[in-house]
């Protein structure tokens, strides 16, 4: 009994992984075990790009799971930095074999200023389905109004000044020369150990806590930085041809508008006014159709809306003017209340007429009420009549002579 409950804990454990797995969107194709942001965090806590590559080979950060040579260990990951001006483009690629490379990524950046510095992680199309671009935000510069405004509120580029990250401060030292990794195919440094790949589900929770600090877009804010990169890119055809299956999948999704790894919140190019994955709008704000004569259906009662004057100069109306002319081709359904326009005009005044003449003579009636009280008022000299009151009094003035 013991046996099958611990069967029955595992079944449902791998049922809530494989889960997991697929809310966390997997595309199936080899980019989804090397995180992108996660990589760029790396770069963030750098101090150069030799210690980068350390970083990013070290199976404790538990940025890199690919194994595209299929030996079932993990391929060392070699950066490259490819130089033009002011502008860099440092690779991260994968010896292959002793003459294939492939491309994982680029980290493309452009100066701005003296202290100014912009940058863009881009990766690989063979490895990705697509060019993934990811660049850093920052959370002072999201704000998301309430309310309806949402839907009015204009996209905003927001740039990230990534010049006093340390690695940056490297790469554009006057004496800085151009890192190129000395190791290459069946040549390793000795500090590194090849470890077995895990499971995405597994990789996908390693790397999670380096997300909510960057987005993913689709256009190029470093537009010099990329084409060092294009013209630089390497791509293995041994790798093209193992994922060919699963790239061909990845654009069937993209086709049938199914989502994909890095998709989440992004608009697709040349769709403006649709809804993306994350239930958001495309910052447009959408008119809902008004239905026209035309486009009716027979089954709907017209009566319900507000009564309108009929024009004699609009669409075709029936019972124009006691003229009854024929439609001019448009449908229209009569309402009730205009089956007798002649006869309704007359009903209405007759209605009002008694309600606008029974306030007149209320003033009439209210004149001899106040004109009542005056003579009452005239009358309180009668109340005079107590002078003749002496006539009844002692002649001798009341006693006064006394």
């Amino acid at each position: 009994m013991k046996r099958l409950v611990n069967l029955g804990l595992i079944l449902i454990t791998g049922l809530s992984f494989s889960t997991f797995a697929q809310q966390s969107d997997s595309t199936g194709m080899p980019g989804d075990n090397f995180d992108l942001q996660a990589a760029l965090d790396l770069f963030k806590q750098s101090k150069n790009l030799e210690d980068f590559e350390k970083k990013l080979n070290t199976e404790s950060n538990g940025v890199n799971n690919l194994d595209l040579d299929g030996n079932n260990v993990i391929d060392y990951i070699r950066v490259v930095d490819n130089k033009d001006g002011d502008n860099h483009a440092i690779l991260l690629q994968i010896p292959i074999n002793k003459k294939e490379t492939q491309d994982v990524a680029a980290i493309a950046i452009e100066k701005r200023s003296d202290s100014e510095a912009q940058l863009q992680i881009i990766g690989n199309e063979v490895l990705y389905g697509e060019e993934k671009i990811m660049e850093p935000i920052e959370e002072r510069a999201i704000k998301k109004p309430r309310g309806p405004a949402t839907l009015n509120s204009p996209t905003v580029i927001v740039f990230v000044n990534v010049w006093y990250w340390p690695c940056i401060q490297y790469i554009y030292d006057p004496f800085y020369d151009p890192w190129y990794s000395p190791y290459y195919w069946d040549y390793y440094p000795s500090w590194w150990s090849p470890w077995r790949p895990v499971y995405y589900y597994v990789y996908y929770q390693r790397v999670y806590y380096y997300h909510g600090w960057c987005q993913y877009t689709t256009s190029y804010h470093v537009p010099n930085a990329h084409r060092i990169y294009a013209r630089n890119s390497s791509n293995s055809p041994s790798v093209r041809s193992r994922y060919a299956p699963q790239q061909a999948a990845y654009k069937a999704r993209v086709v049938n508008k199914q989502s994909a790894n890095g998709t989440k919140g992004r608009i697709e190019p040349g769709k403006t006014g649709t809804v993306n994955n994350a239930g958001r709008t495309s910052g447009k704000k959408i008119e809902p159709a008004r239905p026209t004569t035309n486009s009716e259906p027979k089954n709907v009662k017209r009566e319900q809306s507000a009564p309108r004057p009929i024009n004699s100069n609009n669409r075709g109306n029936v019972n124009n003017g006691g003229t009854n002319k024929p439609n001019n081709g448009t449908t229209r359904t009569v309402e009730p209340a205009r089956k007798n326009p002649t006869t309704a005009p007359q009903q209405r005044p007759v209605e009002r007429s008694p309600q606008r003449v029974q306030p007149q003579p209320r003033p009439v009636e209210k004149a001899p009420q106040r004109v009542q009280p005056q003579p009452q008022r005239q009358t309180q000299p009668i109340r005079q009549t107590p002078q003749n009151r002496p006539v009844n009094r002692p002649s001798n003035g009341g006693g006064r002579g006394r």
